[in-house]
């Protein structure tokens, strides 16, 4: 009796099956619909290389034909948008994980220096989509520069990634010595800005948009940062610091390097970026 019943019960679930399997065509349709409206995943995967090698914090590598140390080399990325041939964009949502992503930034770390942490994705979804290119900022939206760091969720509450409520956040924190001695530290943020009550309305942003364009695999790109580029043409200055205000000759490579005009703070065309690449 037990052997009928699971006959029983088996042919009818192979006939149910069965009938479920054949699809109309007006099916299909409607399948290929709902994927073409689900959002597709991105994942970039920042990488540094000195003399074509991976950067290694806290140990003397050749760049730029010099022996060099790094001990920071951290910057945030927002503004994440993929391109589309005709050059239209599609915003790209940022995952947040309050981690080393949050509030639609997230916080590239390639240094085990001063954090035995690294981050080397941005990732986030974006509608799919034929794509040929990439644009992003290095650095912290204005609305949200000017917070207090201390009540933010990770990656926005690191107190060695931020000035002031004046100044805000550093958007990119490099620091680097050619003789074991000597530091130059590269903290590129938004300068001439407004104190209280009003924090903010920064003149000079000091924000790089980057713009890359070529073969693009959005659910696994590579974004490759060039050393050797970023520090040609300078020499360490007597200050060693290369805040963007300052204004300091040394410092002008490091910031063009960027695409950035050391003048006014943005990237308006003067200089092209040369440190940034698709892989």
């Amino acid at each position: 009796m037990k052997l009928l019943k699971t006959t029983i019960v088996s042919l009818f679930l192979f006939g149910f099956v069965s009938c479920n399997m054949v699809s109309e065509p007006n099916d299909n349709q409607t399948l290929a619909l709902l994927a073409l409206s689900l959002p597709q995943p991105v994942n970039l995967n920042f990488e540094a290389l000195a003399n074509g090698q991976t950067l290694v914090t806290g140990t003397n590598i050749t760049a730029d034909s010099r022996a060099v140390q790094f001990r920071d080399f951290r910057f945030y990325v927002s503004d994440v948008k993929l391109v589309r041939a005709d050059g239209s964009t599609a915003d790209v949502t940022l995952l947040a994980d309050n981690v080393f992503q949050s509030n639609g930034i997230a916080l590239v770390d390639l240094e085990t220096y001063r954090t035995t942490e690294t981050n080397t994705k941005v990732t986030g979804t974006v509608a799919t989509g034929n794509y040929t290119g990439i644009q992003y900022t290095i650095g912290v939206p204005e609305a949200l520069n000017h917070l207090e760091s201390t009540n933010q969720k990770s990656p926005l509450n690191i107190s060695s990634m931020y000035w002031s409520w004046t100044g805000g956040y550093k958007h990119a924190n490099i620091e680097f010595t050619y003789d074991g001695t000597n530091w130059t530290s590269l903290h590129l943020g938004s300068t001439t800005c407004s104190g209280a009550p009003n924090y903010g309305n920064c003149v000079k942003k000091f924000r790089a948009t980057v713009q890359l364009t070529g073969q693009l695999n959005a659910g696994s790109q590579k974004i490759s940062i060039d050393v050797d580029k970023l520090i040609n043409g300078h020499t360490y200055g007597a200050m060693g610091m290369c805040m963007p205000g300052d204004g300091s000759a040394t410092c002008q490579p490091l910031i063009r390097a960027f695409g950035l005009n050391e003048s006014n703070g943005s990237s308006d065309g003067t200089y092209t970026q040369r440190i940034f690449s698709l892989k």
